[in-house]
């Protein structure tokens, strides 16, 4: 079970969208002088994230959703283009947007470095003008955060829900871990589905996306970016190619 459709399920679906889409939109519109004047731009948006109802409600006329939080009727209904193929056969067909916006540290959710080198070079060749994406600071990171992400609370019309977020490291390779996460819901304990990670460091990423024909690479350093049901905070970073 996925954590956040489960939370999403218990929630106003549509106070939820109007209340923070906007929010999460603007994290990636308004930082690095990027300028998003232009509504008839296309956007590609990669995984479960309200970025997209953000766009869509902030006047951009064509933003697509693959991997997405929602059904296809629900993201018809708010004017998302609900893509039905994977990020390999779009790469295939040799469809490309003029930004692709990868919130939620995509690119850790990988068993590999040649997975994750594979998601870099699939958004080299998405996006024709800018890629976004966000990560922690896993060379800094907290030593109480290493194990265990901030609890988060969420109160729904059938009781309150904790959210605990834990990282089993795997001993023989220091940047993998098992990521698992839990629900508390009143009385019930809900075991969430479990992704293979790996860190990804800013110097770490910043050769491989060299690498990749980046023209340049920028990390946000003042508006940090909030995932959905979360209390944590990830930096912004922003690839032309």
């Amino acid at each position: 079970m996925d954590i956040v459709e489960h939370i999403l399920s218990l929630v106003d679906k549509e106070k939820t969208f109007n209340s923070l889409s906007g929010i999460k939109a603007n994290s990636f519109l308004n930082v690095l002088d990027v300028d998003h004047s232009d509504k008839s731009a296309s956007y590609l948006c990669i995984g479960k994230s309200l970025v997209p109802f953000g766009l869509v409600s902030a006047g951009y006329k064509n933003v697509s959703s693959i991997n997405c939080l929602c059904e296809e009727g629900v993201e018809k209904k708010y004017g998302i283009n609900h893509i039905d193929l994977t990020i390999e056969q779009l790469v295939a067909n040799g469809t490309k947007f003029e930004y692709v916006i990868a919130p939620d540290e995509w690119l850790i959710y990988a068993s590999t470095e040649a997975e994750q080198l594979k998601k870099i070079e699939q958004a080299s060749k998405l996006a024709n003008i800018g890629f976004y994406t966000t990560l922690k600071d896993y060379k800094n990171l907290n030593a109480a955060h290493r194990f265990f992400q901030e609890p988060f609370q969420i109160k729904t019309d059938t009781g309150d829900c904790f959210v605990v977020r834990k990282r089993d490291w795997e001993p023989n390779d220091k940047q993998a871990w098992t990521d698992k996460s839990y629900i508390i819901h009143n009385e019930q304990l809900i075991v969430g589905e479990q992704y293979k990670c790996r860190t990804m460091y800013f110097k770490q990423l910043a050769k491989f996306i060299t690498d990749a024909g980046a023209k340049s690479y920028q990390v946000e350093k003042k508006i940090m970016y909030k995932p959905l049901f979360s209390k944590s905070f990830e930096y912004i970073i922003y690839v032309t190619f």
